[in-house]
């Protein structure tokens, strides 16, 4: 029996949801029977973010406004869906959910420029399908909080970017000086700008020379010279000074940085703010002698940050493999390298977030995941689901786990045989048989 047929048999509207795209037009005609019964179920799918968009397609041609309003809001509506919606005269609360979504294609957000409504034109304002020269015409009369959205849009050019900065508040001119096709006239400008706000934002901007990043890691205010040091070039060496900077901010941007100096990580190894310590234990420029001195801070999370740094050698990952902090330890088990006598003690262990880290390591043996996947924990069967490298053996031990979301997580698993999905299409959980359906759906198409 098909999937196709196997759902009209069913009378099950999640089969039907899950199959509705492969389904020729005279079947399709009899799962929408089965699919849009009811108001609540029509709803339903509009709103969920895993309907497939030849369902969400029918629904945006509904008589009914809340269903239609749920597809326009959804993530997941297609272009064609939103275009659909958009036809005629939309509701101002329809408009805008069309105006902001991620999908809807130029074209209809230059129609809807034409709209009045203040929360249409912000959502314009803020979209990044929306062509420059739309953006230019909605700041012909724009107020403040549209100037800002525009300001913030990657569509906008050096054009626009010009007339903002202009004609803009200083919170509009912020955004400009962020923005990476803002001109080197606006730059300049902003470099030398009284307002630290602007500085700082320029200093994030990913279009500013590293010249002019340099000269602002002198700049007065720590949350500019800490913006400076996050926008360095990774292979580039921040000034040594910002060791001992009295900002937290600027030590802690210096202590992840890529290019960070060797004399210059000892000397944050010591640094009394425990973030400053967990960045750079974490940062694999930092030398081996930091990561040591860094293995024995007091701050688990610090420890931690050693044991998930891929630059940890192997003897401290097994210094930190024996932690007292169970935390420290999971960290470990997560790691893609970690000696396999190392992955099997650590597998002996109780506690849930050892296990559930050994259960997610794709160098686990098939007999150790065989034994987590029938933990009496659901979080720790859990990580062998999300454990790409998982056997079928293991992975078939959750066909039937009581917990519905593994289950659910299960269904997309690809080591499970065909076999192993198809008695999922019965489970008591819809949303496991909508993915189980998705799943084979999916297989058969790539075959």
């Amino acid at each position: 029996m098909t999937l196709v047929n196997r759902a009209l048999q069913s009378g099950d509207a999640y089969l039907a949801a899950a199959v509705y795209a492969a389904a020729e037009s005279p079947q399709r005609e009899t799962l929408s029977t089965l699919l849009f019964a009811t108001a609540k179920r029509k709803r339903q799918f509009g709103a969920a973010i895993y309907a497939p968009g030849a369902v969400l397609d029918v629904l945006a041609s509904d008589s009914d406004p809340k269903v239609r309003l749920r597809v326009a809001r959804n993530p997941a509506a297609p272009a064609a869906a939103l275009a659909r919606l958009a036809e005629g005269e939309p509701s101002p609360e329809m408009a805008a959910a069309i105006a902001s979504h991620s999908n809807t294609g130029p074209g209809i957000l230059e129609r809807l420029a034409q709209s009045s409504d203040p929360s249409v034109r912000l959502a314009l304002c803020g979209n990044r399908n929306t062509p420059p020269d739309v953006l230019q015409q909605l700041l012909a009369n724009g107020d403040l909080a549209e100037m800002k959205a525009v300001a913030a849009n990657p569509s906008a050019n050096s054009e626009i970017l010009t007339a903002l900065w202009a004609g803009g508040d200083l919170y509009v001119r912020a955004e400009v000086a962020a923005h990476s096709a803002a001109s080197e006239a606006i730059l300049r400008e902003a470099l030398s700008s009284g307002e630290p706000i602007i500085r700082r934002k320029v200093a994030a901007n990913p279009a500013l020379d590293t010249e002019s990043l340099v000269a602002l890691l002198d700049d007065p205010v720590g949350a500019v010279r800490a913006a400076a040091v996050r926008n360095l070039a990774p292979g580039g060496q921040a000034a040594d000074e910002l060791a001992e900077d009295p900002c937290f901010q600027v030590r802690r941007a210096e202590a992840r940085h890529a290019g960070l100096k060797p004399d210059v990580a000892r000397r944050l190894s010591a640094d009394r703010d425990a973030w400053v310590r967990r960045w750079l234990a974490r940062n694999p420029a930092a030398p081996v002698d930091v990561l040591e001195r860094l293995a024995g801070d007091d701050e688990l999370e610090v420890r931690r940050g050693v044991g998930r740094n891929s630059a940890c050698p192997v003897a401290l990952v097994r210094q930190l493999s024996q932690d007292p902090a169970a935390w420290v330890r999971a960290g470990i088990a997560l790691r893609a390298d970690v000696p396999e006598d190392i992955l099997l003690t650590l597998g002996q262990e109780d506690d849930p977030d050892v296990l559930s880290a050994v259960g997610r390591n794709v160098r686990t043996p098939e007999s150790l995941l065989v034994r987590i996947a029938q933990n009496h924990d659901a979080d720790v069967r859990r990580s062998v689901v999300l454990n790409r490298a998982a056997p079928r053996e293991a992975l078939r031990l959750l066909v039937e786990d009581p917990y519905p979301l593994n289950r659910a997580m299960l269904a997309r698993h690809g080591n499970l045989f065909v076999s192993d999905l198809e008695p999922m299409l019965g489970d008591p959980e819809p949303q496991v048989r909508f993915t189980a359906a998705s799943a084979l759906i999916k297989r058969a198409n790539t075959n």
